[in-house]
């Protein structure tokens, strides 16, 4: 009986069909650019009662719109269970957009804002509306390029498509960061500024011109946290998104640069290995934020829960991705947390755990993997895992050795012994990836910023959101010099040949990188030379800022917020290509080759 009636309404409904889907389609689009509009005014800008009103009015009747378009496009459906079956999100969120309207238009509230007032938001009266806009606007985006045909952006080399990526995050942050409501009523943000601190928080760096916990609004401080999670997930799924949206249908010359962001055996798997990365980044940061909102000491600026759960939330996120910004006053030395061990440990091992990457990770962590590994002792970490977790593990500790001999008696000094340990481990991680630092660095013996400048070039692993030329490349050529100085025919590592090919792309990064930053670092010192003359700047200062820049580790000597208005320009661009990859550059701009079977005649030279 009902099949009867649903079938005489869809053929009701049959001849009306199209015009009426395809003008829901193009409403829908007008209204997605105008509630972006809408929400950028009234965040952005100054709001009066009644212009605040009028706002949240409109958006409300976007809300009704897409209420509407599900309901109809429901309608008209043949198969009203599997387009629900199909349409899990969207259904989901009308639904919860259906039960907040009647809640707010019949109760005053939303069943959100008593949520997160029970959990302790008592001073964030917008927060429960943020988080279903915020929800709202992501459903937006996924339904804009939801059945899109993107097989022709993979006709684009992928280092270009993640190069635009990069400048695309980092000028929608800045023209955000840019609206008056971002910064606090004494402070207007110069354009300099708010591109160097959207390219900050997007390329995970941690150099700041400006003191976002002081300048800064709340409002403010989210962008950057967006930037940071956008920008943190942008680098460590690339690869595997756009694989996954590509469908294969990729050339030689794309798999050559995806390699350098994915691991080759994972490219089976792609669509897994993308939702993969996102869940595992999720579960990792919010264990990261439960432990920091225990360890926060309920005291001072953290007295209040929900100022507890925000430090908490930011400072995860940002500790994940090695963005190294903080918008506590004073950062991780904060007189409340600078003598906090443990929870400087909670911070190493997110840094450890974000700059290790992630597909090595899973081959570690993997519950399936360590199962396999106990039943079958003969099974291994793959190669690449083993390069990463043992110079990870030897820098790491080779820095803390360092950084303890030297500072003992002077940073170090009148800390307990389990105090100095820590924080020579927390000092050894900050230069290869995460920028956080719980003593002076500008204050620091020569030989502990020597040894900093080379966990700095060095860096962490591959795929992860550390910059550097990367671990492995430093292995590959270590194992290369050995290799050449014991005579030996082919480079060897952990009982494995390593081909030629790779051999010559890890020298090809190293001196890139050295070039690079000999380029910035001249030019730096054209730029601060007046600086510099003054005794204001000395060199080690413009070598430190530009090779953290150059490896997107964040820790400075303090020069940052007085650099001129070009050497802000020059760090800009350092950042971005650290947070591109020089290599990644080389290809763009190398010339292409017509075939590359041939060979010239050999020749010979002295060497040494």
């Amino acid at each position: 009986m009902l099949r009867d009636f649903r079938e005489r309404v869809n053929l009701r409904l049959y001849d009306s069909k199209e015009l009426v889907l395809k003008l829901l389609r193009i409403t829908h689009i007008v209204v997605a650019i105008l509630m972006v509009a809408v929400l950028v005014n009234y965040y952005g800008f100054p709001q009066t009662e009644e212009s605040g009103n009028t706002l949240m009015r409109l958006v409300e009747y976007s809300f009704a719109f897409y209420i509407f378009r599900f309901l109809v496009k429901f309608a008209f459906d043949f198969n009203p269970r599997k387009y629900i079956s199909d349409n899990k999100f969207e259904t989901i969120l009308i639904a919860f957009l259906l039960v907040e309207g009647i809640s707010y238009n019949f109760f005053g509230e939303l069943i959100l804002s008593r949520f997160f007032k029970w959990i302790g938001f008592q001073s964030f009266s917008d927060i429960s509306t943020v988080f279903v806009q915020g929800f709202f606007i992501t459903y937006i985006i996924t339904d804009l390029f939801k059945k899109r045909d993107f097989r022709l952006w993979f006709n684009i080399h992928p280092g270009l498509l993640f190069t635009f990526s990069i400048l695309g995050i980092m000028l929608v942050g800045t023209g955000l960061l840019l609206l008056p409501e971002m910064t606090i009523p004494t402070y207007d943000i110069a354009f300099t500024d708010a591109v160097f601190m959207s390219l900050s928080a997007t390329s995970v760096t941690g150099l700041a011109t400006v003191d976002i916990s002081e300048i800064l609004t709340f409002k403010g401080q989210l962008i950057v946290l967006f930037l940071i999670q956008i920008g943190g997930l942008n680098t460590i799924a690339f690869a595997a998104l756009y694989l996954f949206l590509s469908k294969f249908g990729i050339g030689v010359k794309q798999h050559e640069v995806l390699e350098d962001f994915l691991n080759k055996d994972s490219f089976i798997d792609t669509g897994n290995v993308f939702l993969k990365i996102v869940k595992w980044v999720i579960v990792i940061q919010f264990i990261g934020f439960c432990l920091m909102f225990i360890l926060f000491p309920a005291e001072g600026i953290f007295a209040e829960t929900n100022n507890r759960i925000y430090f908490s939330i930011f400072h995860a996120v940002s500790a994940f991705n090695n963005a190294g910004l903080s918008v506590l006053p004073g950062g991780t030395m904060n007189p409340l947390i600078v003598d906090n061990y443990f929870l400087h440990l909670v911070f190493l091992l997110l840094w450890f755990v974000g700059g290790f990457g992630m597909i090595y990770l899973f081959d570690m962590f993997e519950l399936k993997k360590m199962r396999e590994r106990m039943k079958f002792p003969w099974k291994q970490l793959q190669f690449g895992t083993k390069i990463t977790l043992y110079f990870t593990v030897f820098l790491l500790f080779l820095g803390a050795i360092i950084f303890f001999l030297f500072e003992n008696s002077r940073s170090l000094e009148g800390q307990s012994t389990l105090g100095k340990v820590i924080t020579s481990l927390f000092q050894s991680m900050t230069p290869r990836s995460a920028g956080f630092n719980t003593v002076d660095t500008g204050g620091l013996t020569m030989p502990v910023l020597i040894m900093f400048l080379f966990l700095m070039f060095v860096g962490a692993g591959s795929g992860s959101t550390g910059g550097g030329i990367r671990v492995s490349t430093f292995a590959v050529m270590l194992a290369s010099v050995l290799s050449t100085i014991r005579g030996k025919m082919n480079v060897e590592l952990f009982k494995r040949t390593i081909s030629k090919d790779l051999v010559l792309k890890a020298y090809s990064i190293f001196i890139f990188y050295i070039v690079g930053n000999l380029i910035g670092i001249f030019v730096l010192s054209i730029t601060e030379l007046e600086a510099l003359e003054s005794g204001k700047f000395e060199l080690m200062d413009i070598i430190f800022e530009h090779v953290s820049a150059a490896s997107t580790v964040g820790l400075s000597t303090g020069i940052t917020p007085e650099l001129s208005e070009a050497g802000k320009y020059v760090i800009i661009v350092a950042m971005f290509i650290g947070r591109v990859g020089t290599l990644t550059l080389a290809y763009l701009l190398g010339k292409k080759l017509l075939s590359k079977n041939y060979k010239y005649p050999s020749g010979h030279t002295m060497i040494g």
